[in-house]
């Protein structure tokens, strides 16, 4: 048995190969696999360690498992790094390890020899229809306390659909951007945008395309020295966004905003890219501003769910007192407004506002509301105001310890300082108020999610004071984030609503969550 020869030794011992993988829910290998509870088949997860090795050393070849320990199952459709390492100076065991976010699912050492290197020829991929797997009934348990029109089939297909719509229009974009010739070797975002002399700020865009299109199988990557880097796996197919677009029509003609912001913020790439736009100008222009407006509308379910899941747990949180007072931050035209009251209202709490605050900084979208919910609440206390979330509250008319409830939807992830505006919210509370945000819940570290394609090229998504603990990377956060951050900026009884991270591992693409965190008087 032959072993490596030196330069590839030389060259591998500076480097651990990293790959990202997931196991689609169509996968032949899951049928009766534990129906109703999909398990992936461990030989599944080695034939991807396999090919992970292959990609790593095309002149390796895999002779036989050392040793192999299966410790955590793995869910189709759940992503899962894959390392290898060399075991030993002699270049013939190679220590593998996969993992889901931190937890270890399965390690173990291969036995490896070396054969001639062949070049691999690209295979055009098939365009893969819209079909996706069935809604598990386990979500219906899940989602009991919600009311009962809302986490339908309806909204499941209109997720799954935008999901797919979002990678379709990555595919476009790589193609229009002319990243897809660059891919014949490893490139990191930061490389690519280099070579094609883009603006060195959109790297970060241009990773979360590639990472979209690791779903596809036609992109792998890998991590090297902590700069994850891309090569093309098979010929990208030829997206279907007409196609799509009237597919999700079909299922909920409501969802039409959302489809429109896509592609009203997939046509400023390009430009953003070359540094010849503003993201902001682009997607605030004046022509642009009735997308926002029907986006927002609780009409579209795929954004009124957010508002949804806020309103349901602050009612449950504050159905024992008398009196209400409450500040919203960040309310835009005002749907989660609206849907607040509403909600308040079938659960007989309405009567019971004292005083409701609802501040939104730009004066369009705060005039807009006022006038829709002053005409439809004449008997109610509601007030307007303008708060920055970023500067000191008290300075800007909200008191410490005034209001019972602190209420936002999809505002505070994109706070500058997370901490400081926790902290400003935990102020304004009094003993035992609570804070409560809807928001986008990313269901595992890294995985991307379809509204980013439309937020992540504003400054105010990405210009923001990250955090290794509590916030990696700008935009939407985990669960395991928010738990963290309600928990250094003092609050108490934090609950994340509905069971995310128990959904997640049936389906991969719920990201609707609501986080509270109770404030509990204590000399600070």
């Amino acid at each position: 048995m032959t072993t490596l020869n030196d330069d590839i030794i030389g060259s591998a011992r500076q480097m651990n190969f990293e790959i990202c993988r997931a196991i689609p829910a169509d996968h032949p290998s899951l049928a009766g696999h534990f129906p109703g509870a999909p398990v992936v088949p461990g030989v599944v997860i080695l034939d991807e360690i396999a090919a992970a090795l292959a990609e790593w050393h095309p002149g390796c070849q895999l002779t036989g498992v050392r040793a192999v320990k299966f410790l955590l199952p793995l869910k189709p459709e759940q992503w899962f790094t894959i390392c290898l390492t060399w075991a030993n100076s002699a270049g013939m065991e190679v220590d593998f390890v996969s993992r889901v976010e931190e937890r270890t699912i399965v390690e173990g050492r291969l036995q490896i020899s070396r054969v001639d290197s062949k070049k691999v020829v690209a295979i055009p991929s098939e365009t893969p229809g819209f079909n996706p797997p069935p809604c598990d009934p386990r979500l219906a348990q899940w989602l009991q306390d919600y009311p009962a029109s809302l986490f339908g089939e309806r909204l499941y297909q209109s997720i799954e659909l935008m999901e797919r719509y979002s990678i379709d229009l990555a595919i476009d974009l790589l193609s229009r951007l002319d990243v897809i010739d660059q891919l014949d070797e490893w490139r990191s975002a930061k490389q690519l945008c280099q070579a094609l002399s883009y603006q060195p700020r959109f790297s970060s865009v241009l990773d979360w395309l590639l990472k979209r299109l690791l779903e596809t199988g036609c992109i792998e990557a890998r991590t090297d020295g902590g700069s994850r880097a891309y090569r093309l796996r098979h010929a990208l197919w030829k997206p279907q966004l007409s196609h799509l677009r009237a597919i999700g029509l079909d299922i909920d003609s409501a969802s039409a905003p959302t489809l429109d912001l896509l592609d009203q913020a997939a046509t400023l790439y390009p430009a953003i890219a070359r540094g010849e736009q503003n993201a902001e100008q682009g997607l605030f222009e004046p022509q642009a501003i009735p997308l926002w407006l029907n986006y927002f509308r609780n009409e579209n379910l795929t954004y009124a769910v957010n508002n949804w899941v806020g309103a349901v747990l602050a009612a449950e949180r504050l159905s024992t007192r008398s009196k209400l007072r409450i500040l919203e931050v960040g309310a835009g035209a005002g749907s989660a407004s609206e849907i607040l009251l509403r909600w308040f209202d079938e659960r007989g709490l309405l009567s019971r506002i004292e005083r409701y605050l609802i501040t939104e900084p730009n004066a369009f979208f705060r005039r807009r509301g006022e006038r829709k919910l002053a005409t439809q609440y004449r008997d109610l206390p509601l007030e307007w105001g303008a708060l920055d979330i970023n500067s000191a509250w008290d300075s800007q008319g909200v008191s410490g310890g005034e209001f019972d409830l602190v209420y936002g939807v999809n505002v505070l992830h994109v706070a500058k300082d997370l901490l400081f505006s926790l902290n400003q919210a935990r102020g304004a509370l009094a003993h035992d108020g609570c804070l409560v945000i809807g928001e986008c819940v990313r269901p595992y570290v890294d995985q991307p999610i379809y509204p980013e394609m439309i937020f992540q090229i504003l400054d105010s998504f990405s210009d923001v004071n990250t955090d290794p603990e509590i916030r990696p990377n700008p935009g939407f956060l985990t669960a395991d984030h928010w738990r963290r951050a309600f928990t250094r900026a003092g609050f108490e009884r934090v609950e994340i609503a509905p069971q995310i991270e128990r959904i997640r591992e049936v389906y991969s693409h719920f990201f609707t969550a609501v986080i509270c965190g109770q404030h509990v008087a204590r000399n600070d």
